[in-house]
């Protein structure tokens, strides 16, 4: 490190690349020094928007001039590369999902508390305002105990996306695993570890556009968490507690609506962070999560996500795989009159 701040690389240069690289710009606790891409030329050209001094085609290259990696590849490159980075002395910040499998997540766990260095994982959607204040108003107990929720999040597929690797089985494609694994992962983060759960998608031997998870979690509280890449749906949590109830949107800028007991009056509105003085947008949320993973690097802690907690949405993700059910679909029984 160099004058207190925490030398870091990004490796990969496709869509979300361009959401991690002003976040590293921004910070006072980070030198961005190097882009990686094994298509060099695109490294060279990302590198040139964004005054990198270094474009790289090998991650390995970073040993010497970064302290720390940020990892924006496909799913299925996220093991072994965080794991041969961390063997090499590197920090690893890691975009969700955190890899493909609980044995994959174990092994970059492992290797972390070999090297003694920082592992993070990017689920960004905790760092959203109205994720933190729902979380403390769960574990406040202002609800009560949990008895019943619902996830609902769709839209019809249009991330400007840079490959196809979200749309291939072998890479870790389908809507669970890629926007899916947000809905997840906040939702354990909420409410805590799943005791059983029933899947279905309609992958076909594919990858799935549409599926829904029937979940019944160890605080006794049941619930469906619904996804879609083909409809436009809802994108709203709703969490019923035995003393009232709250509901969330799924999106930047969410608006709550408490309801407690059983007045017929909520609050609604928007959370925000003491001295905020204005809406967050999604530059927050990368610039948030910077800021956490280099003073975790710098101060010797561990980041607010790591990765026993990243680990977690990717064994529900793999335990769903195993044992997907067939979707209905309303089109399957449909029958002329």
């Amino acid at each position: 490190m160099t004058s207190g701040k925490v030398r870091f690389g990004l490796v990969g240069c496709g869509a979300v690349a361009h959401a991690h690289l002003p976040a590293l710009q921004k910070s006072d606790k980070v030198e961005l020094v190097a882009v990686v891409d094994r298509d060099l030329a695109r490294a060279e050209e990302v590198a040139g928007m964004y005054g990198v001094p270094n474009a790289l085609a090998d991650a390995a290259e970073l040993v010497g001039k970064a302290d720390a990696a940020v990892l924006s590849i496909p799913h299925h490159l996220h093991a072994p590369i965080a794991i041969d980075l961390l063997g090499r002395g590197l920090h690893v910040l890691v975009e969700k999902p955190m890899a493909t499998t609980a044995a994959e997540c174990d092994a970059m766990i492992a290797a972390a508390e070999r090297a003694d260095k920082v592992l993070a994982v990017g689920h960004v959607r905790r760092w959203f305002d109205s994720s933190r204040y729902l979380k403390n108003l769960l574990d406040g107990g202002y609800l009560g105990a949990i008895q019943r929720f619902e996830m609902r999040e769709g839209f019809i597929y249009d991330w400007p996306a840079a490959s196809d690797f979200t749309m291939r089985r072998e890479s870790g494609g389908g809507v669970l695993a890629d926007a899916g694994v947000h809905a997840v992962d906040t939702l354990l983060w909420w409410l805590g570890d799943v005791r059983s759960c029933d899947y279905f998608d309609d992958a076909q031997g594919g990858v799935e556009a549409d599926c829904e998870l029937h979940l019944e979690l160890e605080c006794g509280a049941k619930g469906i968490v619904e996804l879609s890449r083909t409809r436009n749906l809802e994108n709203m949590v709703r969490i019923w507690g035995e003393r009232g109830s709250v509901e969330v949107e799924s999106k930047f800028n969410s608006i709550l609506k408490v309801t407690l007991g059983g007045s017929d009056l909520a609050l609604r509105g928007l959370a925000a962070a003491p001295g905020a003085t204005r809406d967050e947008d999604v530059a927050d949320l990368f610039d948030r999560q910077v800021e956490d993973v280099a003073t975790a690097i710098l101060e010797g802690r561990q980041p607010f996500i790591p990765g026993p907690e990243g680990r977690a949405a990717v064994a529900l993700i793999e335990a769903c795989h195993r044992e997907p059910k067939p979707l209905v679909q309303p089109w399957a029984s449909w029958q002329p009159a």
